[in-house]
């Protein structure tokens, strides 16, 4: 019986990290759309020129702040472009859901809604996986994992993983205005 019990609890422990469910094709949670998250490290300006126009050096904001490159739909708004797309500078606020894809993350120590600016963008080509949605948020088209939305969050300086400490957790998001303090940070950026 202890045996039944035991593995009953890790069965449901496995298949109960992602917390998000397919409400009418899409994955929800509270009623809130749901996304995949990854971190990476990219000692570039990204795709929407936040660094000096001269160079690929980002501006130091662009590796140590809460900044993120969604996928591309998200990023040009369900266009192609690869440079400058039509959500540069927007912001999303990421609250985790607790969940996670097993194998893939872990719960997150830090559960709170935060703030993040599009400052690159995260290319199909290369990425399937995650960021290789054929159509925008709202069309039924998910990645590899079933979500409308992804999120690669810069973790240059370790902010996600150490400071947070998200390590690729499934998250609600929304756009919300831009906190000050990064609306004028994007106005140094090339695709303001």
């Amino acid at each position: 019986m202890k045996i039944a019990i035991l593995l009953f609890a890790c069965v449901a422990l496995a298949s109960g990290a992602q917390k998000c469910t397919n409400q009418g094709g899409i994955l929800k949670y509270n009623g809130k759309p749901c996304a995949s998250t990854t971190r990476y490290d990219d000692g570039h300006k990204g795709a929407c020129g936040c660094g000096a126009a001269n160079s690929d050096a980002p501006f130091a904001w662009n590796l140590q702040d809460l900044v993120t490159a969604p996928n591309q739909m998200i990023y040009d708004d369900g266009g192609q472009n690869t440079w400058c797309g039509r959500n540069c500078g927007k912001c999303v606020q990421l609250t985790p859901t607790g969940g996670f894809i097993p194998g893939l993350g872990n719960s997150p120590r830090d559960n709170n809604p935060h703030i993040f600016m599009i400052t690159n963008d995260c290319p199909v080509q290369g990425n399937e996986e995650w960021c290789g949605q054929a159509g925008k948020p709202g069309t039924n088209h998910g990645n590899t994992h079933g979500y409308e939305a992804h999120f690669d969050l810069q973790n240059n300086k370790g902010q996600v993983g150490n400071g947070l400490g998200w390590d690729n957790p499934e998250v609600t998001w929304q756009y919300v205005d831009c906190p000050q303090d990064f609306k004028n940070k994007f106005n140094q950026c090339q695709c303001h």
